[in-house]
């Protein structure tokens, strides 16, 4: 069974079912189960000053994703965070649901490439 935490930053309406929903779905399309996944949503100054601090690019975007790639004692698979930017994402015209598909990509191609490194 997969663990999804979501959080929201400010008054950001976000309906938590639809995106527990999406991300069940998405993960069950690459056929990915017992992980743990946090999808959190954040303001345009907090993702710059994240996209800044780790991409080294000193802009806002709609999404960041961190692979965290351990197994936690219980067996859990711990993927990552997932980071979303709505105002980004609404001027880009992109929808949640795409983002959380893009993101849980992102992790799960963490997860071949740590394998063909052998870590």
């Amino acid at each position: 069974m997969n663990s999804i935490l979501i959080k929201t930053d400010q008054d950001f309406k976000v309906d938590k079912e639809k995106v527990r929903l999406w991300a069940e779905e998405t993960l069950r399309k690459y056929s990915f189960k017992n992980c743990q996944l946090s999808i959190v949503f954040i303001t345009s100054e907090k993702i710059r000053s994240l996209n800044r601090n780790y991409r080294k690019l000193d802009k806002a975007t709609s999404i960041l994703s961190f692979y965290q790639g351990q197994a936690a004692p219980n067996g859990i698979q711990v993927l990552g965070d997932i980071v979303i930017c709505l105002p980004i994402a609404k001027e880009k015209n992109l929808s949640v649901k795409f983002l959380i598909n893009h993101g849980i990509r992102n992790l799960l191609s963490e997860i071949s490439t740590s394998k063909s490194q052998g870590t």
